[in-house]
């Protein structure tokens, strides 16, 4: 895969750190940094995946994020550590718990710098108002996904250790289980119910957001920085789903007045911001545990097909507000210090998204 006009070259024999190699955005990464020449070693939990990426020249190391002194000896001569890892079937607590020590151990074993994927979802007006590096945060704390990841924030930009924390917005593309597998499988059972007036859809691709964590690896005079990351231009929900049923060959959407699907949400459940995984998070991750993630992938759509079509998917309470959402988020200051500079339209993002759909789908 290669990530065009970035300048990659400066990384030619670089050491490089990533956690969360064998993920989504990870496995987009990981071919990138090795096209441009560096030096990779990836933290694995276990040794699942290990092998794709051996095969591929990369340095496996199996562990876990908590163990310091491991980390510590890992990290040592490491020009850039790539963060992406975050388990999304633990707490936010056991998240935190391993940030710190990972963050720890990169600053006392010198690391060059950290460039870290967090989210938009740190910013107090997302998805509602136009935002940038200055739009306020939610408060910090630990007893939700937004909350962890604006507390790692807040720790990476008091730090030592230069940092690039990148905001991505929705990330789309092969291997997106929320917006990419997700949203087609709801095209392949049915109809999707969007709200009228229908909301903007911030997107980025994710070769675009790999892009932009080669730029911050190279960025001279890098300290502690915050850069939204997103595509060209908001796209229209109904243009990105509708997008994905043209290449499985199978959905539609509807719209509804908006303060119709508010008024049949359910009341809103306080339990939804608990920091306890459900049990079916915990089934999730001891099944990918035993069988490997791709397995388990593949058993879970394989049920799915055989389930009928159950004609419109209506949104819940946290889709309804993406979908009716008008904000913009602006990417002025990651063009301008960054150069990035995102290639990818919601048309070509569906081009290179179509390969794998087909194969998935079975087309």
């Amino acid at each position: 895969m290669a990530i065009n006009n970035t300048g990659s070259e400066h990384l030619g024999g670089q050491p490089v750190f990533v956690t969360g190699a064998t993920g989504f955005i990870g496995s987009r990464l990981v071919p990138a940094l090795l096209e441009a020449g560096a030096k990779v070693t990836a933290l694995l939990r276990s040794r699942h995946g290990a092998r794709g990426l051996e095969a591929m020249g990369v340095r496996v190391i199996t562990g876990a994020l908590d163990d310091s002194a491991a980390l510590q000896t890992a990290l040592q001569g490491q020009s850039v550590l790539f963060h992406l890892a975050y388990d999304v079937r633990a707490s936010a607590a056991s998240n935190l718990a391993a940030f710190d020590t990972l963050r720890d151990a990169a600053e006392t074993a010198g690391v060059g710098r950290i460039v870290y994927t967090s989210s938009i979802v740190t910013y107090d007006g997302w998805p509602h108002l136009d935002l940038t590096e200055d739009s306020p945060q939610a408060p910090a704390g630990d007893a939700s996904y937004q909350q962890a990841k604006v507390t790692m924030e807040q720790a990476l930009m008091q730090g030592n250790c230069p940092t690039a924390i990148l905001q991505p917005t929705l990330v789309y593309g092969p291997g997106s289980m929320l917006w990419t597998d997700q949203l087609a499988d709801w095209m392949a059972a049915g109809t999707v119910v969007l709200p009228e007036p229908e909301g903007r859809c911030n997107a980025v691709f994710v070769d675009d957001l790999v892009q932009a964590m080669l730029r911050a690896a190279q960025l001279e005079g890098l300290r502690q920085e915050r850069f939204i990351i997103s595509g060209p231009a908001p796209v229209a929900w109904s243009d990105l789903l509708l997008g994905y049923a043209g290449i499985i060959g199978h959905g539609a959407v509807r719209h509804v007045p908006l303060s119709t699907l508010e008024a049949r949400l359910p009341p809103e459940d306080i339990s939804e911001t608990s920091d306890t995984p459900s049990l079916a998070a915990r089934v999730s991750a001891t099944a990918r545990m035993w069988i490997g993630s791709k397995r388990f992938e593949k058993l879970v759509r394989a049920v799915k097909r055989r389930r009928p079509q159950h004609g419109d998917i209506f949104p819940d309470r946290y889709m309804l507000d993406l979908y009716s959402a008008r904000g913009r988020c602006r990417i002025d200051h990651a063009r301008a210090r960054l150069g990035y500079a995102p290639s990818y339209t919601l048309e070509a993002g569906l081009d290179a998204t179509r390969p794998y759909l087909e194969a998935r789908f079975g087309r």
